[in-house]
């Protein structure tokens, strides 16, 4: 049977220390196995061990090792992402759970399953069952019930006056970056895991997603089942809500108050509540449990609380409390972290002052874990400080946390000190990034890396380390101007795709599927040879086809070019015509190159009508196609029509289509008849020859009426100077290969 426990809300209770883990416990006695780790028996808590033998019976956590594979979500968009963490793991529980529910089902006992960590909360397991589960039912970790603990505010609530902008505000930039983007976090939902919330408070029932939605489904929480409405029984999760988004009038208290917020009261009665609030972020239902749904999961949640004082029990709470923290990170969520306030009061007292980072912050897991400072920038005496679960500084980053006005249940406000009130600073601040870059949306590696490069620098006399990262301050302070700059001033890697096929016939056909739906032409001449195919690409461009002795453009589409054998229409080429449809093919090339017999093949297979430009060679061909471009353009292009000098009219071909011009063909020392006749009609007003003196020489330069040159020393410089005459920050650029 499941039962969901019913705990009354009270004054929140300490948890002492969990005793390091022990071997298995087949059965408990004065003869009890001595401690193991042999993976196939459940290693069983000394605490769970300790309270069986002092009580007969405990509540007791039963983790399971097998977890699920969520790495292909890192990979998915924001919103495939969420609904395959939740489905992976809802099945992976229900596959690996099945055989221990039914042996809890034979015991008869109240339990409560979890599909965020695949663990089972059981009430008041007997020695015995502890005994049966800890073998065979693939339980790989006994652990006795967690309490959870608000990280306490150092000093309480005290009455204040609004400001225009609250001084962390001011102390982060907010305000600035409201007014230079126009962003204030709109877009984006946030989550507070907290006490609860006062929804209907001036400065944040705008704020409420439920107000928007007029429902509270997929907006509320109540792990504790007492409220079906928002509710805060404390006040400190409402405070730092305000701190997130609120605002009202002249109380300025949000630092991105355009953004939304979801809530739970996941904190703080007991562990199961924490877990079924970590699960309710990854897939939001109705109040009334049913219907979850992972789209309506928030972008970011805050978490101003704690395990704190569990630093030495560190396997039991990884068991339940990492898999947790990773099924947020594969859907996508971005959790900020208080680092806890025991730097000075210690709190167990064997942590040193240099060594006191509250759990969940303590972990590898939690993304971003925030340290509190005072006006100036100093770090108050109580922010937790020191090394986090591997070694490294368990800091991230600190946020103004001393004296933060916000808002209070009842529609008061009140001021407070705290992480509790640093963090939400951290919150905010990923909502206005998210708002304004929506590409970072669940993206915690990038996001971290802006948060990390864009802190200020502190020193840390107490801790050490140095200022740009250490146990103190992290990263140093957070910056919003700075962030923001950052990230104007990186320029976006541009986006490498690769065009090909297995020869050059596909690669062909690959580059035409380039094109939109529906071109009108399609131009076919050989794969055997260059020229026709380079002088006919710039009328390609303008998608022309010839009728009644000039070339139409359709619609102004471009058209693709296509490759085939003299003797035959190639069976890829063909395929690629068919997918394109077009109402128009033209091959270039005179009959010497494209065979009678693909024209034919062509008329008899495609509705489509089908004519040449060609003449006696690729000269009297170029020359044809260039007639049929009005005359006085304001440019024509010539290039060697050498085999050996096909890249500089490659290259120019594209410049020419850009233009709308005709390329021409040339010999290195001589000006064909053609050539010279078809530059005569065009008249243009300019010529530019494309490739070097050894492609065109200064002598047939002067005879074509050349006023312009682009070369360089070899074909790839003669490119590049090609690409000169394009206007900077263009979309895309092509590359293709410069050999021959």
């Amino acid at each position: 049977m499941i039962h969901k426990k019913e705990t009354a809300r009270g004054a929140v209770v300490a948890v002492a220390g969990l005793g390091l883990a022990v071997g298995m416990m087949p059965a408990l006695s004065a003869n009890a196995a001595p401690e193991t780790t042999d993976r196939d028996e459940a290693i069983i808590s000394s605490e769970v061990q300790s309270q069986l033998e002092a009580n007969g019976t405990t509540d007791v956590w039963l983790s399971l090792g097998d977890q699920a594979d969520l790495s292909a979500a890192h990979s998915m968009s924001w919103e495939d992402r969420g609904d395959y963490v939740y489905n992976t793991l809802q099945a992976h529980a229900k596959e690996t759970q099945a055989d221990l529910l039914a042996e809890l089902d034979r015991a008869g006992v109240d339990y409560q399953t979890f599909w965020i960590n695949n663990s089972v909360f059981v009430e008041d397991a007997s020695a015995e069952l502890v005994s049966s589960v800890s073998s065979g039912a693939g339980v790989e970790r006994i652990i006795p019930e967690l309490v959870p603990e608000l990280i306490e505010p150092v000093e309480g609530l005290a009455e204040t006056s609004p400001n225009a902008t609250e001084w962390g505000l001011d102390d982060i930039k907010a305000p600035e970056i409201w007014d230079t983007y126009d962003n204030r976090g709109e877009g984006i939902v946030v989550g507070t895991f907290d006490t609860g919330v006062d929804a209907s408070h001036p400065a944040l029932v705008n704020a409420y997603r439920g107000t928007e939605t007029g429902s509270d489904d997929y907006n509320w929480f109540d792990s504790s089942g007492a409220s079906d409405t928002p509710t805060d029984p404390h006040w400190h999760g409402t405070h730092v809500t305000g701190t997130m988004v609120g605002e009202d009038g002249e109380n300025q208290i949000g630092v991105a108050p355009g953004a939304q917020f979801i809530g739970t009261t996941g904190c703080c009665v007991d562990g199961a509540d924490v877990f079924a609030a970590f699960e309710w972020f990854a897939a939001p239902t109705r109040v009334d449990g049913t219907g979850a749904d992972p789209d309506m999961r928030p972008h970011i949640i805050n978490n101003s609380w704690g395990f704190t004082g569990y630093q030495d029990s560190e396997p039991e709470l990884i068991a339940l409390l990492d898999p947790a923290l990773e099924a947020w990170d594969a859907a996508g969520i971005f959790g900020v972290f208080s680092a806890g306030n025991s730097n000075i009061s210690v709190d167990p007292p064997d942590l040193g002052p240099c060594d006191t980072i509250s759990n969940p912050a303590w972990h590898d897991g939690a993304h971003y874990v925030v340290g509190a400072t005072a006006p100036g920038r100093t770090i108050t005496d109580f922010s937790s400080r020191g090394p986090g679960q591997d070694g490294t500084p368990g800091v991230d980053i600190t946020a103004p946390g001393a004296g933060v006005r916000s808002s209070v249940p009842g529609g008061e406000y009140g001021l407070s000190d705290g992480t509790s009130m640093a963090a939400p600073h951290v919150s905010g601040a990923v909502a206005l990034l998210w708002s304004e870059h929506p590409e970072l949306i669940g993206d915690q590696d990038a996001t971290i890396a802006a948060l990390d490069g864009a802190a200020v620098d502190q020193a840390d006399p107490e801790c050490g380390g140095p200022d740009s990262n250490n146990p103190t301050f992290g990263e140093g302070a957070l910056d919003l101007v700075a962030l923001f700059e950052s990230l104007e001033d990186e320029e976006p890697a541009p986006m490498v795709e690769r065009v090909f096929g297995p020869d050059r016939y596909r690669t062909a056909g690959e580059v035409s599927e380039l094109y939109p739906d529906g071109v009108d032409t399609v131009y076919v001449t050989s794969g055997e040879g260059f020229p026709d195919a380079l002088t006919g690409s710039s009328a390609a461009a303008q998608g022309l086809f010839p009728a009644a002795g000039t070339m139409e453009t359709p619609d102004g589409d471009a058209a693709p070019v296509l490759l085939t054998k003299q003797a035959k229409l190639t069976n890829s080429t063909s395929d690629y015509i068919s997918t394109l449809n077009p109402a128009n093919i033209v091959i270039l090339g005179g009959t010497g190159t494209v065979g009678q017999v693909v024209e034919d093949t062509l008329n008899d297979r495609f509705d489509a009508t089908v004519s040449r430009v060609a003449g006696e060679n690729r000269y009297e061909t170029a020359a044809e196609l260039a007639s049929m471009f009005p005359s006085e353009l304001p440019v024509v292009y010539v290039a060697s029509g050498m085999d050996d000098a096909y890249p500089d009219a490659l290259t120019g071909a594209a410049l020419a289509g850009k233009d709308g011009a005709p390329v021409l063909l040339t010999k290195t020392d001589s000006v064909p008849a053609a050539t010279a006749e078809a530059l005569a009609e065009l008249n243009p007003q300019s010529v530019v020859v494309l490739g070097g003196t050894a492609a065109v020489s200064d002598a047939v330069a002067t005879e074509l009426g050349a006023t312009d040159r682009l070369s360089g020393a070899d074909r790839y410089e003669t490119a590049v100077d090609v690409s000169s005459n394009y206007a900077a920050d263009v979309s895309v650029v092509y590359i293709a290969s410069g050999t021959d």
